[in-house]
């Protein structure tokens, strides 16, 4: 009998310790390789370019430039009619496949399957009506989603020239983040985004990125990581993502600054980032701009753009452009400084006939929107070539984002994130080209608390884990040790108590206690989850 209890004892003792390996092991989990998709000029099936992220559709693979959306949930593409009319004149399909970013040809794809209903997530407007299919998507060489739920747009939805591309939903339930999230194939809803450098000299153009479940940790500064809340439903920000702007500095090249905020000025602006904004920021005229202009010499009034940079301020021929750089101070001390050629741009067109890409650089961008007239109080957007100069990442759950300023690389070094917005450092050893099915599975709900672990924590996390098994062997230990001598005694006992059964023998009592503690109360609980001109063509830079 001493035996088998001891046989027992050292069961338990196994067990016990096996499961805090386990518990070790999984304070420093690995993580799914995040997905870097690249964001450049893609040539579309017309030969022509688009810039945006490059994603392959069906197969044979049709080419895409992708542009993410907010609050949709849904992705969509345009077809072969493309639903688009330039305000100018009316475009042939070569001129609008370029516009939309890509045209799909349904009947040309051998893997379009039917979609249903219920795979979508319900929309609101003024997004567009659209026909369902499901088909293949690739985001990279290493990974593809087959039998992907998409939306084929049937009318434009009225937006002019600032959202006009194929659409990547990334809102609060979107069905690309859910798939990729329960499929395994990245920790967390989380995406980063990052424009690079679209104009200027061609040895200074850089492709951005578009990072699925983590961020690319090269494509920052060494500065600080700025955490900040995204905002609820009810927020005039469709991204959610509200920050507070301090000030903004013109650094000219003669190395003085000046603040285009007047003095007088005792408030902040709230300004809403929107990463597919055609235009570095919108920003009210009065009196912002006209600072601006004044400070810089410039005419106070501009024509504006009807290119890619929609509705831009556009310099006149011969009057003279600002040559310098402007910084722009947030609440949170993040400063991000953009440099002038992501400023002052070629004014680039598409021939509504070809779907060629025209550049104007007798009249080029201020690629500021100045809001006027019935947009004078329009809460400010910031744009495309903010993200040229500032990094930013967001979690959808943790419900938070960050930014950083940016570091302008063709490097890459991917950084794996956790539902928890805590960087995961060892990578998991996976089969990264796996195709997988996709479904639109519902997102689990937000924690409340968020932590931020260095991987110093995390490691430490590892040692706690590990120093609390050494402390639980040695607590089993006793146990078994006493309930050792417990038995032998209990067992003499026995076989002397024929003897002594007069002098010692005790009836047991109910208010008797057991040696371990009982934990009855420690029930399982469930953690919370968190106009088209005769002009050369434009080239963009590689």
């Amino acid at each position: 009998m001493l035996e088998s209890r001891r046989h027992r004892c050292m069961s338990t003792l196994s067990l016990l310790i096996a499961l805090f390996i386990v518990l070790a092991l999984a304070s420093d989990t690995c993580a799914p390789n995040p997905i870097a998709v690249r964001i450049g000029n893609v040539t579309l099936a017309n030969h022509q370019v688009a810039r945006g992220a490059e994603i392959h559709i069906g197969d044979p693979p049709q080419p895409f430039a992708f542009l993410p959306q907010w609050p949709y949930n849904t992705s969509f593409v345009y077809g072969i009619d493309g639903h688009c009319v330039f305000k100018r004149e009316e475009p042939t399909n070569d001129g609008c496949d370029t516009l939309r970013g890509g045209a799909y040809d349904a009947f040309a794809s051998k893997t379009r399957q039917v979609a249903y209903p219920e795979e979508f997530p319900k929309e609101n407007a003024p997004f567009p009506e659209t026909t369902l299919v499901a088909d293949g998507m690739k985001l990279n060489e290493n990974m593809s989603l087959a039998a992907f739920p998409l939306g084929v747009a049937l009318n434009d939805w009225g937006a002019e020239g600032y959202h006009l591309m194929a659409c990547l939903g990334l809102g609060t339930n979107s069905t690309f983040l859910n798939t990729l999230r329960e499929s395994g194939k990245i920790a967390s809803r989380t995406w980063s985004f990052f424009w690079g450098r679209s104009s200027g000299p061609s040895a200074s153009q850089t492709d951005g990125s578009l990072v699925l479940g983590g961020y690319d940790r090269a494509k920052v500064s060494s500065g600080e990581r700025y955490v900040e809340m995204l905002q609820d439903s009810t927020s005039p920000c469709s991204t959610q993502m509200i920050v507070t702007i301090t000030d903004m500095v013109l650094n000219f090249p003669n190395g003085t600054d000046v603040s285009i905020f007047p003095e007088s000025l005792s408030t902040a602006l709230t300004a809403c980032i929107v990463p597919d904004y055609p235009v570095l920021m919108t920003l009210p005229s009065d009196p912002f701009m006209d600072n601006f202009f004044q400070l810089t010499d410039a005419a106070q009034n501009h024509e504006r753009s009807f290119g890619i940079n929609y509705y831009s301020f556009q310099y006149s021929a011969g009057e003279k452009r600002y040559d310098g750089d402007m910084t722009i101070k947030f609440q949170s001390g993040l400063a991000v400084r953009v440099a002038n050629d992501q400023l002052v741009v070629p004014d680039v067109d598409i021939n509504p006939s070809t779907g060629e890409l025209i550049a104007n650089y007798t009249n080029p961008d201020l690629v500021i929107n100045g809001l006027q007239n019935i947009s004078a109080n329009d809460m400010p957007q910031l744009g495309r070539q903010f993200l040229s100069a500032a990094y930013v990442m967001v979690n959808q759950d943790t419900r938070q984002f960050s930014l950083w300023a940016a570091n302008p690389v063709s490097g890459e070094d991917l950084v794996a994130v956790d539902v928890n917005n805590v960087d995961i450092t060892t990578i998991c050893e996976s089969n990264a080209s796996t195709i997988i099915s996709s479904s639109s599975p519902t997102p689990t709900p937000s924690p409340e608390k968020t932590s931020h672990s260095s991987p110093g924590k995390i490691a430490g996390a590892v040692v706690g884990s590990i120093g609390g098994l050494a402390i639980l062997g040695v607590i089993a230990f006793w146990i078994i040790k006493k309930r050792e001598a417990s038995s032998e005694v209990s067992e003499q006992n026995e076989v002397i108590q024929p003897y002594v059964e007069n002098e010692r023998s005790q009836p047991f009592s109910a208010e008797s206690k057991s040696e371990l503690p009982d934990n009855s109360f420690l029930v399982p609980v469930e953690l919370e989850h968190p106009t088209h001109r005769s002009l050369p063509p434009y080239e963009l830079g590689d």
